[in-house]
């Protein structure tokens, strides 16, 4: 009777691992095929002393004039504006710009499916670069003033095109279709050896 109850126990224990081992099969299913889980993100905002200096000064300005001719009444340079013209200019220039100005970001996310950039505030959605759109990467290290003429969103004579908010670092991706594409990074290192682990899962 002992030795009936020991094998009836012996296969409750080896159905109750049954269970689990598929409940976790099935588990690992569905994270294999999450392509939007995020394995590096990196969010970079503009550190360039020039650029943080030229909006103060051209805010600065504007907002010099609002408070000396609409709100004191002297008027504002040797051919003012109206009253009204330079309230509408020291909303744009004053206050729009100088806000969109300091929330401006690109995000860089390495995703189970591809690359995802993201400038902010100029893209609504993150344009992405799928792993089988990519024929090579590798980190590099590159002069946005000379290669593109400057930071942000760009494309050079070459047909080159860039994302990029500060720096000299980033990775270069080679599209099959022939285009490069160079994505400006803090940690370029760390980026590769994320699309390093991500490709090659999907390259197999």
């Amino acid at each position: 009777m002992v030795f009936y109850l020991q094998e009836l126990i012996q296969l409750k224990e080896q159905i109750c691992i049954r269970r689990k081992d598929i409940r976790l099969s099935k588990e690992w299913i569905e994270i294999s095929k999450d392509n939007d889980s995020v394995l590096y993100r990196e969010v970079q905002r503009p550190r360039q002393l020039l650029y943080i200096i030229v909006i103060i000064v051209v805010s600065g300005i504007f907002w010099w004039g609002f408070i000396q001719q609409v709100i004191y009444g002297i008027q504002f340079g040797d051919k003012p504006m109206s009253d009204i013209g330079l309230v509408i200019a020291w909303v744009l220039f004053g206050l729009m710009i100088p806000l969109l100005a300091f929330q401006v970001k690109m995000i860089t996310e390495v995703r189970g499916d591809g690359v995802y950039i993201k400038f902010v505030p100029f893209h609504f959605e993150y344009r992405d670069f799928r792993y089988q759109s990519i024929r090579d990467y590798k980190s590099v290290s590159f002069s946005s003033l000379k290669r593109f003429g400057g930071w942000g969103i760009r494309i050079n004579l070459n047909g080159e095109r860039l994302y990029n908010i500060a720096g000299s670092g980033g990775v270069e991706l080679r599209l099959a279709s022939g285009d490069i594409v160079i994505i400006g990074s803090k940690n370029p290192d760390e980026l590769k050896k994320a699309l390093d682990l991500s490709f090659i899962d999907n390259t197999k």
